[in-house]
């Protein structure tokens, strides 16, 4: 318990102090985009970690999160916050109108669903021109304007230090809420059912209802994120949503460690290393992916972050003797 106080205690110094190191440079840029894909990343482990459901249409719901928020403030003058709830409630529809018929499907066929939802909500993106902009996407999405708050007054979200103190707010709450799902009677039934689905029935548990609940909570914090995203860029284009960018999460989660909590961000982090090195590369890159999504699930199968921390035990002396202590 205190280890993971003193976790949090460090993340919020760090995040805090962060932007006066990046200011208004490209490393601030790059910090508010990995914080937006953590978001991202750690609402799909609590799918395919904590839940055993691997789903490909992360992406999907990325995007559907970001045109809805972003037209309905930039077509019909929705104010920000009303925008990015609004997004987040329709995507969790849409996610609810798709996982019902999806879970009477079991194994392969329901990847499969996803990867087909994944497909026709790109295609809708790309050719929705009235709606979305299609191929020439969806530009000119405003950024929040001036808050006003109880102990800082007024803060504008416009800069990049402004937006960037709003993905951090965002991304601590959603984590901190996260940390609490998992300990609490419903993350042991998500647990129950990954490892288990015939038992947790025995013991009287409705699987269905704990799947679609999950599966909506997740597909909703991803509209929330995409959400964050284009108001960020202010922008939306559907290569941003594309079925490379589900694949994409589908290993950060695999290469961070699935059913780890700070596996994901973890994964994200290296991720966008690899593509800020190698962004004039991309095949090579892409091949890079390959490559390790494949060592990934053939020699870690727990991920990266795990055998890191026990590399790290062994090399710092007393480093274990603490965490045990605390």
């Amino acid at each position: 318990m205190r280890t993971g106080i003193w976790k949090l205690t460090l993340f919020i110094i760090l995040g805090v102090i962060f932007p006066f190191i990046g200011k208004e440079g490209y490393l601030t840029h790059l910090a508010i985009t990995i914080l937006i894909f953590s978001i991202l990343a750690s609402s799909l482990n609590l799918l395919m970690g904590y839940t055993g459901l691997v789903s490909i249409a992360h992406g999907a719901f990325f995007g559907i999160g970001a045109y809805t928020s972003g037209i309905l403030m930039l077509r019909y003058g929705f104010p920000f916050l009303g925008a990015l709830a609004l997004g987040t409630v329709f995507t969790s529809l849409i996610a609810l109108g798709i996982s019902i018929p999806s879970f009477r499907t079991r194994g392969i066929y329901y990847v499969i669903v996803t990867i087909a939802f994944q497909v026709i909500a790109s295609e809708i993106f790309d050719g929705w021109y009235a709606m979305t902009g299609g191929g020439l996407g969806l530009r000119g999405i405003p950024k929040p304007g001036q808050f006003s708050l109880p102990i800082v007054g007024a803060v504008s979200f416009q800069s990049k230090l402004g937006y960037y103190y709003l993905a951090f707010v965002f991304t601590l709450l959603i984590h901190l809420g996260i940390a609490r799902l998992i300990k609490s009677p419903v993350g042991v039934s998500l647990m129950a059912i990954r490892d288990n689905e015939t038992k947790t029935l025995m013991m009287g548990l409705n699987p269905l209802f704990y799947k679609i609940f999950i599966f909506v909570l997740a597909s909703g914090l991803a509209g929330l994120a995409g959400s964050l995203y284009a108001h960020y860029l202010e922008f939306a284009h559907p290569d941003l949503f594309s079925f490379f960018v589900s694949v994409d999460l589908f290993l950060m989660v695999m290469l961070g460690g699935a059913g780890t909590f700070f596996g994901p961000p973890f994964g994200v982090f290296i991720l966008e290393m690899i593509r800020e090195f190698l962004h004039e590369f991309v095949a090579l890159r892409l091949f890079i992916y390959g490559v390790m999504l494949v060592v990934i699930i053939i020699f870690l199968p727990e991920g990266l972050l795990k055998p890191l921390s026990l590399l790290a035990k062994r090399v710092i002396p007393g480093r274990e003797q603490r965490t045990n202590q605390a």
